[in-house]
């Protein structure tokens, strides 16, 4: 079955499969879903996130948290009626601390669920890294989702976004 959450998402999908093709290597995909696993920016790490719970990889999408759920089967059992997760984030800046960084990244989801409906979300995720460098043996920690925030409005996905986290 072929799910798409954003046609922007489709579209990079199909340009990084044709600039693949063009190089000799083949993208990964899982049911029709492009695998994606970026941990490079607090972006990429969300986005990737929702792109392992789309494709029901949990042990994947529980990898990006810094101090996951205690409970594997409970945190997963919560996206038994998911289908797919659309996702919207606004800006975020570094805010460095003493050989840390932190991002408060806003965010807006819409769950698609296995009955018909739909949930929207709002809120923020806070992601960490340890300044480069500062990691002298392994294992290495790349950035990782701290905690997430997130209410359930009654308003469309596009008339919600957080301009900022406040944090």
């Amino acid at each position: 079955m072929l799910r798409f959450k954003l046609l922007s998402e489709f579209l990079l999908a199909c340009i990084a499969g044709m600039l693949c093709l063009l190089s000799g290597v083949q993208a990964l995909t899982f049911d029709g879903i492009p695998y994606m696993d970026d941990r490079s920016s607090p972006e990429a790490v969300v986005e990737s996130y929702y792109n392992a719970i789309n494709r029901r990889d949990y042990p994947q999408a529980y990898s990006y948290f810094r101090f996951p759920p205690k409970d594997f089967e409970a945190w997963k059992d919560g996206f038994a009626t998911t289908q797919f997760v659309q996702l919207r984030y606004g800006p975020t800046r570094p805010s460095p601390g003493m050989s840390q960084i932190y991002w408060g990244l806003p965010v807006a989801i819409k769950t698609h669920l296995s009955d018909g409906s739909s949930q929207v979300y709002v809120g923020c995720y806070v992601l960490h890294m340890v300044v480069p460098g500062m990691i002298t043996e392994p294992p290495y920690a790349p950035i990782a989702i701290e905690r997430a925030n997130l209410e359930l409005t009654d308003k469309p996905l596009s008339e919600v976004l957080p301009a900022s986290c406040g944090e």
